[in-house]
């Protein structure tokens, strides 16, 4: 990892990603496109970000050939049909092998924009503007687009990096509460996995003014730190899906009633009960998930609504359960993953995680 003024630059097998950060950082965009050669640009977007910053972008971009492509808000945007629609609508405005796609929004219109960028022509230029805290501090890096299927959350993608990702603080500031609250959910996962001085930002609501950029900055510094040491995520990198085994299945389950970081949030204390159980985790450190999580309003529980063999279902049919068992990060202590001879990452069997999901209500 490379760091110099509002750039982070990381590596990823013989590709240089440059991060470009910092408020207002939008109005630079010219600069770095300059450097590219394409023919025309396709931004990828959703209707909620092109209705509150689209203009700005189109502003930002009238002197090049370009058009807005527009999905639906959240997770409805990277499902299979979307993805289709995607790559008729491009195709029928003449997209070419020369063509930049423009990711414009949060973590699942990346995603959706990613996976085109990735599959198109066997892979065209494409550029991440992430939006959302989620998307700015996590999923956008590490190269990994994915769109969802009926058999359930990611399970078509591929590994795909952009030429860059410009990350604009000041998008940060219209976003509703629940959006701020779920970003931070991902933040706090890896002070959790990783760094416990860094977690103690968040043990009191901050009114800093530059707080979310803070969290943002280092959050990316937190997570690329443990990617180029583990760029295939056959064992470090794997705390990246703390939380999210069993949060997928809830988030599936709500039926869009919880957002992404929300079920996450859920999912991690699952995952912190499970290791405390299992003899690990200190009961401390489990009272630290709650009560963090708790400061910034999230969800702890799992809806009652939403039953043990309802979860069992949704791992079973997404291909998580292997052979009855299910693979989870677990945790020793804070900022410090459970590893078995080495490796991180717990198999726990069926029925006793059905036993301990029963705990989590």
């Amino acid at each position: 990892m490379i760091i110099k003024n509002g750039c982070i630059i990381y590596s990823h097998g013989s590709r240089k990603v440059p991060i470009y950060y910092g408020e207002n950082k939008i109005k630079d965009l010219f600069s770095y496109l300059d450097k590219l050669r394409f023919d025309k640009i396709a931004i990828i977007t959703d209707e909620n970000v092109e209705k509150h910053l689209g203009r700005k972008l189109n502003k930002i971009l009238s002197s090049y050939e370009h058009k807005f492509f527009i999905f639906p808000d959240g997770e409805k945007s990277k499902e299979f049909p979307n993805y289709k629609n995607a790559v008729n609508i491009l195709f029928d405005w003449k997209v070419s092998r020369d063509s930049l796609i423009i990711a414009f929004g949060g973590g699942a219109v990346g995603n959706l924009a990613g996976f085109v960028a990735s599959t198109i022509y066997r892979g065209i230029k494409f550029v991440h503007i992430p939006t959302t805290i989620i998307s700015q501090a996590d999923s956008t890096i590490g190269g990994k687009q994915s769109i969802n299927t009926y058999y359930g959350k990611n399970t078509l993608g591929s590994i795909y990096e952009p030429e860059f990702i410009l990350t604009d603080f000041n998008f940060l500031k219209t976003l509703p509460e629940k959006e701020i609250r779920s970003g931070l959910a991902e933040s706090i996962k890896h002070g959790l996995c990783q760094d416990e001085i860094f977690l103690e930002k968040f043990s009191k609501k901050s009114k800093r003014k530059k707080f979310i950029n803070e969290v943002v900055e280092e959050t990316i510094k937190l997570k690329i730190n443990l990617f180029e040491l583990d760029k295939e995520g056959a064992n470090e990198s794997k705390v990246f899906v703390y939380g999210h085994e069993i949060g997928h299945a809830i988030e599936a389950l709500s039926k869009g009633r919880l957002a992404h970081g929300e079920s996450v949030s859920i999912g991690m204390c699952c995952s912190a009960n499970i290791s405390n159980n299992l003899g690990h985790l200190p009961a401390r450190s489990l009272k630290k998930h709650y009560s963090i999580l708790k400061e910034w309003n999230l969800p702890t529980k799992i809806p009652r609504n939403i039953s043990p063999k309802e979860i069992i279902g949704n791992l079973e049919s997404s291909g998580k359960l292997n052979k009855n068992k299910l693979e989870i990060v677990l945790l020793n202590n804070i900022g410090f993953p459970l590893k078995t001879r080495g490796i991180v990452g717990t198999r726990v069997g069926k029925e006793n995680l059905f036993r301990y999901i029963k705990d989590c209500y």
